[in-house]
C-alpha cells in the first residue's frame, strides 16, 4: 500500500499533482537556492539569474518527472522539445512577474521570485500534464 502510494506512478490526477506539488516544491528550492547564490555571491543582475537557476531547477523537474509522476508518451527528443518550449513560457511568466514585482512595485528580488515560483506552478503543471505527459 505504502509502496504504491509513494513509489509506484499513478494516473490518478490527484496523486500526480500532490507528487508534482513535492518535485515542484524541490525543484523550486534548487531554483531559488541558485538565484539566490548568483544575486548574493555573484552579484548578477535578476534576469540571467533568474534563467541560470530555472534551468537548474527544471533539470530537476525533468527528472524527477520522468521517473516518480509521469508516463512518458513520446520520443526522448520530441519529449525534450516540448519540455523545453513549455520551460520558455515559464520562464517569460517568471521574468513577467520579476519586472513587475521588482521594477515596478519595488519588491525584494527574493520575495519576488518566491512569487514567480508560485504563480509558474500552475503553468508548469497544466502544461505538462496535457502536452507533455497525457
Amino acid at each position: 500500500m505504502i509502496r504504491k502510494l509513494l513509489l509506484d506512478k499513478s494516473a490518478a490526477l490527484h496523486m500526480q499533482f500532490l507528487r508534482y506539488f513535492f518535485v515542484g516544491g524541490s525543484a523550486a528550492v534548487v531554483d531559488l537556492a541558485v538565484f539566490t547564490a548568483l544575486l548574493t555571491y555573484g552579484s548578477v543582475h535578476y534576469v540571467p539569474a533568474a534563467f541560470i537557476a530555472y534551468m537548474c531547477g527544471l533539470a530537476w523537474n525533468h527528472f524527477l518527472c520522468v521517473i516518480w509522476i509521469f508516463e512518458s508518451k513520446h520520443q526522448r527528443m520530441q519529449e525534450l522539445l516540448i519540455v523545453f518550449a513549455i520551460a520558455l513560457g515559464g520562464l517569460l511568466w517568471t521574468w513577467l512577474i520579476l519586472y513587475v514585482a521588482i521594477d515596478l512595485l519595488g519588491l525584494n528580488a527574493v520575495l519576488s521570485k518566491m512569487l514567480s515560483q508560485i504563480l509558474v506552478l500552475f503553468w508548469n503543471f497544466t502544461m505538462r500534464k496535457f502536452y507533455v505527459f497525457h
